[in-house]
């Protein structure tokens, strides 16, 4: 299988060694963090060690077989042996200590397969650290609910996460859906406790006055910056239609502005009209049209949905929060009108920045998504042979054989924008739209360029009259080449 690390060895404590080194090697190359790859070895090192002095009776030869499995979400790895019989569960429900016990302070998940005569496999699975940048844009609606928040049964209580709260968060998503829902660490009760005491998301819950938790919804934040994404959004079943959803967000925009967030967005997919209508409906204003964001692996049950075999879209939504009333930017000839309308679909005035002469070199850099399989040239500013440095960052692209790729330009530091523009332009990249404070606390002006044939560009739902306006400014755009 792609991705996996195979090896097998006697069940001689002299080989644990080789194996341990195999495993740091293979952590190593999937860029697996020092701290994770400390606890995976550690965990590895228990189930070995185990597996040589106890699996087999004493003086008969075996073997042990160890497999290395990198999934999208994380890093499996599993122990599997042909000896004794094994009794998992009377061993961790005893008082007994040992190593099968510490295991699962360092890993997510530990998991005892019998096999019958196939003998018996020990699994561990550690999530990789959360990368939001890699999912920004998922396929499902997270407002849902467009019920006032008065119609919440008095009895729902909206509060912040507190310890305790993740396994029910986790069964919140499973009941919505199975195990469908792309954002899979929150399966993963352990890590929503983690990601929240680190601060990398913020959740908010609804609780009934038994102490049920029948509602969830986060802020996600964004890498390198002072943004977060409204985001992993669940209410019970049996609670839908009572307004539970309006009176999370509700608290989850106050904690942003606790936070001293600059914004947050949410992003709706292009196949039905409702996600786009709710997002407007709580004030998002109307920023980017991301083509071929949405692996076409996904599916909607809604029997309205647009049904196609290829990526689809979203579009993006910001609320702005700093307070801010202007920015100033290096406004585009060539896109100044749409530019102009999506910032005052977000109640920001755009002040003209001052030119300068460039005196350093290109900066420009790119990001890879494995999950969305697209690729983002961020480009901070040009100067001299900038067509020359595009081309290669484009080649790098081109091998790994992304979907999509996106040019992100920075509206506040870029002064050659309109060159800029130009060169990506003949390379084949149309507009997107605006992501305000992406990175840092600046603004980017995002370009987008189908690089497969699987991309959605027909088969496109729109509420709105910009919606309507910006798809089909993009539809000429491409239809010019």
């Amino acid at each position: 299988m792609k991705h996996t690390v195979s090896l097998a060895i006697p069940n001689d404590k002299r080989y644990v060694p080789l194996c341990i080194a195999t495993i740091k090697n293979a952590l190593h190359l999937a860029r697996i963090s020092d701290e994770d790859a400390v606890q995976i070895v550690d965990a590895a090192r228990e189930l070995l060690f185990n597996a040589v002095r106890h699996a087999y009776p004493k003086h008969m030869s075996g073997t042990i077989d160890i497999d290395i499995r990198f999934l999208r979400h994380g890093v499996q790895i599993s122990v599997h042996d042909m000896g004794l019989p094994f009794d998992f569960e009377g061993y961790m429900q005893s008082e007994r200590e040992g190593g099968l016990k510490r295991i699962r302070h360092y890993v997510d998940e530990l998991r005892f397969t019998n096999l019958g005569k196939k003998g018996k496999a020990f699994t561990i699975f550690k999530a990789h650290p959360l990368d939001f940048s890699d999912l920004s844009f998922h396929p499902y609606s997270d407002l849902e609910d467009e019920s006032p928040a008065s119609l919440k049964p008095a009895s729902i209580q909206i509060r912040d996460y507190e310890p305790g709260d993740e396994e029910a968060i986790s069964r919140l998503i499973y009941n919505n859906y199975t195990y469908s829902y792309y954002k899979s660490l929150f399966y993963y009760p352990k890590k929503i406790r983690s990601l929240n005491e680190e601060g990398e998301i913020a959740s908010v819950v609804a609780e009934t006055k038994e102490g049920r938790i029948v509602g969830h919804f986060a802020l996600v934040r964004v890498p390198d910056s002072n943004i977060a994404e409204i985001g992993v959004a669940v209410v019970d079943p049996d609670y839908k239609g009572k307004g539970i959803m309006n009176a999370m967000l509700g608290r989850i925009e106050q904690r942003a502005k606790e936070m001293g967030l600059d914004a947050i967005f949410g992003e709706a997919l292009m196949l039905h009209p409702f996600s786009q209508r709710a997002n407007l409906h709580h004030g998002f204003g109307e920023s980017a049209l991301l083509l071929g964001i949405v692996p076409n692996t996904v599916s909607l049950t809604d029997p309205n949905a647009v049904r196609t075999s290829k990526r689809a879209a979203v579009l993006v939504g910001y609320k702005i929060l700093s307070g801010a009333s202007s920015r100033t930017i290096f406004l585009p000839e060539s896109y100044s009108d749409l530019i102009g309308e999506i910032y005052a679909n977000n109640r920001l005035q755009i002040r003209p920045a001052q030119k300068r002469a460039c005196r350093e070199t290109n900066l420009v850099s790119y990001e890879l998504s494995g999950y969305t399989q697209t690729g983002t040239l961020v480009i901070e500013r040009i100067c001299s042979d900038f067509s020359h440095t595009l081309r290669h960052y484009l080649h790098t692209l081109y091998k790994k054989h992304v979907d999509m790729i996106y040019a992100d330009i920075n509206l506040m530091r870029c002064s050659r924008i309109d060159e800029a523009i130009g060169i990506l332009k003949e390379e084949g990249f149309v507009f997107s739209g605006v992501l305000f404070y992406r990175r840092g606390r600046d603004d980017y002006l995002r370009l987008q360029m189908p690089n497969s044939d699987n991309v959605e560009t027909r088969q496109i739902v729109c509420h709105s009259d910009f919606c309507r306006r910006l798809l089909s400014f993009i539809g000429e755009e491409i239809d010019s080449f």
